[in-house]
C-alpha cells in the first residue's frame, strides 16, 4: 500500500509539472520533494521507507540517465533500515513489506497469466492476484507474529482497492488547499471522510464475518490443506483417484463427528451470558454464534479452564483481565494455556500483581495479544458489541485497584448488559451509562451507598452477584440487598444460591437458568 501510495503521489506530482508546463527535470526534483514530505508525514516505517527509497531511486535514475532495478531499489531499501536499526529485521512490518513486495515482483505476474483463464473482469484481476499472492506470503509471518491468520484478505483488498487512490489523492489535495481556499479544502475533506467511512466499514464487514481468522493449528491444517489439494489432486493416479475421494471422505466424516459430539452446554442460538460459579470471585462468559469472551477468570481453586472445557469452549475471541486481584485473574494463566485465545485485554495499571504477571507470560508464550483497556475503546465481534467505559488511565501505586478495574457495556441487538467488575458505584455513576438490561453488581454484592442511585440511572431488568457462600467478607452486604428488593421490577440472582446463572437472549427477550 506504501508503494502504491508513492506511485500515485509521484504521478499526482509529475501530472501537475505537466499541465504548468515545467520542465521534467525540475519535475523529478519536485517528486523527490514530495516523497521526502510523505515520509516525514506518515513516519519511520518499514513499508513507507522501502517505498519512499524506492521512489527516491527512480527519481535519482531519470535523473542521472541509468537504468532501473527494482530489485536493486528494494535491496537498498532493506539495507537503509538495516543500517538505521538491525533490529527491524525482527519486526513484524518489515518482514510483511519486503515480503510481500517480493512476492509482488515474483508471483503476480504468473497468477495474472492463470487468471486470464477464468472470467475475472480486467481491472480486478490485477487486485486479486496481489492480494492472494500477499495473502499467501505473509501468512506464516502473520501467524508466528501475532497467532493468526485472515482469511477473506482477498476480499477486502477487493472492495477497498476503489477507493486507495481517491482517498490518498483528496487528502492531499486538501492539505494544499487549505491555506488559501480553506472553504474549498473542508469540502474536499468531507467527502475524503465518506471514503475513509466506506474503508472501515469494508474492515468492518470482512472482520465480522464468521470464522474471518484462522487461530489454532488445525485451522491453519485445514487451510494449508484447501489450497494444496488442487496441487495434490493433479499428481494423483486417476486409476487412484476413486480410492483417495472416498479416503478423504471418510476423515471429513470422522471430523464432522468429532464436532458434532454433544456437549454440557449447546452453542448459543443468540446471545448468552453465563455467570459461572467461581466462589468468591467473578468469571462472566459472554457467548454469540461467532465469538466469545470471558471477563474474567476467577480464583485459581475455581479451575474455569475446566469450566469452559465443559462447557464445549475451544476458543476465546476475547479474554479481559479486569484489574490485577486473585479473585478475578487467579485462573488467567491456567485458561490461556489450556483455550486458545484471540487476544488480550487488560487495563495495565501501575498496580500489579504475580497474576497478572503469570497471565501475560503465558500470553506470551503462546503469541496472543495484549491490548490495553482504556475508556473509549469500543470492539465489534460480528453483532456482538462491546464498549470500555473505564479505565481512563493507570492510576497510581497507591489506589485501591478496584478503582480502576475495566468497566464494559456489551450490546446485542436491543440487549445490554454492564459488566462493573469491582468498581462500585461512585465510579460507575460518573460513567453515565445508559439503561441496560443485565447488571452485574459490583465487587461481590459489597456495600455500595451510591447503588440505588445506579439502579435508577441504568434501570435493569436483571442482575447478578457474583460471591461465595459463607465468604469471610459478609458479602453481599444487607444494604445492598435491601437496594436491589427496592427496585421495581428487578430480578436478582446470586451464585452461591443459585450456582451457575445463564441469561439468553434473541436481542430483544431475556431468559434466565440456574443451577440451583
Amino acid at each position: 500500500m506504501s508503494g502504491q501510495n508513492v506511485a500515485f503521489l509521484a504521478g499526482g506530482v509529475l501530472g501537475l509539472v505537466w499541465l504548468l508546463g515545467i520542465s521534467r527535470w525540475a519535475g523529478q526534483v519536485a517528486v523527490l520533494a514530495a516523497i521526502a514530505g510523505y515520509v516525514a508525514a506518515v513516519g519511520w516505517q518499514p513499508s513507507v521507507v522501502r517505498a519512499g527509497v524506492a521512489g527516491s531511486l527512480a527519481a535519482l535514475a531519470w535523473l542521472a540517465s541509468r537504468p532501473r532495478d527494482r530489485w536493486y531499489f528494494v535491496l537498498l531499501g532493506a539495507i537503509v533500515l538495516l543500517a538505521w536499526n538491525p533490529y527491524s529485521l525482527l519486526e513484524a512490518g518489515f518482514q510483511l513489506s519486503f515480503a510481500a513486495v517480493a512476492a509482488i515482483f515474483i508471483a503476480v505476474p504468473r497468477v495474472e497469466r492463470v487468471l486470464d483463464g477464468y472470467p475475472v473482469p480486467r481491472r480486478l484481476a490485477p487486485v486479486v492476484a496481489v492480494a492472494a499472492v500477499c495473502g499467501a506470503v505473509t501468512a506464516p509471518i502473520l501467524w508466528l507474529q501475532f497467532g493468526s491468520v485472515p482469511i477473506f484478505s482477498v476480499l477486502s483488498n477487493a472492495l477497498a482497492a476503489p477507493v486507495v487512490a481517491p482517498l490518498l489523492g483528496f487528502g492531499l489535495a486538501a492539505a494544499a488547499l487549505h491555506p488559501v481556499l480553506p472553504g474549498a479544502a473542508g469540502a474536499l475533506a468531507w467527502l475524503n471522510g465518506w471514503l475513509a467511512a466506506y474503508l472501515a466499514a469494508c474492515a468492518r464487514l470482512v472482520g465480522g464475518l464468521p470464522h474471518a481468522e484462522v487461530t489454532t493449528w488445525g485451522g491453519i491444517a485445514l487451510l494449508c490443506g484447501v489450497f494444496a489439494l488442487p496441487l495434490v489432486w493433479r499428481r494423483v493416479p486417476r486409476r487412484s483417484r476413486a480410492a483417495a475421494v472416498i479416503t478423504l471422505a471418510a476423515v471429513l466424516a470422522l471430523v464432522a463427528a468429532w464436532r458434532l459430539v454433544p456437549r454440557d452446554v449447546p452453542p448459543p442460538a443468540g446471545l448468552r451470558v453465563t455467570f459461572l460459579d467461581v466462589g468468591q470471585g467473578d468469571a462472566v462468559l459472554v457467548q454469540t454464534p461467532s465469538a466469545a469472551v470471558l471477563v474474567d477468570q476467577g480464583p485459581p481453586e475455581a479451575d474455569v479452564a475446566e469450566q469452559l472445557r465443559r462447557l464445549g469452549l475451544r476458543r476465546l475471541s476475547l479474554l479481559v483481565l479486569t484489574h490485577p486481584q486473585r479473585d478475578h485473574i487467579g485462573g488467567a494463566a491456567e485458561v490461556v494455556d489450556s483455550v486458545d485465545v484471540d487476544t488480550i485485554l487488560d487495563p495495565r495499571l501501575a498496580v500489579g500483581s504475580p497474576h497478572e504477571r503469570a497471565a501475560l507470560a503465558a500470553a506470551r508464550r503462546r503469541g496472543v495479544p495484549i491490548v490495553v483497556a482504556r475508556a473509549g475503546a469500543s470492539y465489534r465481534l460480528g453483532k456482538l458489541r462491546l464498549r470500555v467505559l473505564w479505565p481512563q488511565g493507570r492510576g497510581s501505586p497507591s489506589e485501591d485497584p478496584n478503582e480502576n478495574a475495566t468497566v464494559l457495556l456489551v450490546s446485542y441487538g436491543s440487549v445490554d448488559a454492564l459488566l462493573t467488575a469491582d468498581a462500585e458505584a461512585h465510579v460507575t455513576t460518573l460513567l453515565r451509562p445508559p439503561p441496560v438490561e443485565i447488571l452485574k453488581i459490583a465487587h461481590h454484592g459489597s456495600a455500595d451507598p451510591l447503588l440505588p442511585t445506579l439502579l435508577r440511572l441504568v434501570r435493569p431488568r436483571v442482575a447478578v452477584i457474583s460471591v461465595g457462600d459463607n465468604n469471610d467478607y459478609g458479602h453481599p452486604a444487607p444494604a445492598t440487598l435491601a437496594a436491589l428488593d427496592a427496585a421495581p421490577g428487578l430480578a436478582v440472582y446470586r451464585t452461591d444460591r443459585d450456582g451457575r446463572v445463564t441469561i439468553e437472549s434473541d436481542g430483544a427477550a431475556l431468559e434466565v437458568r440456574k443451577t440451583r
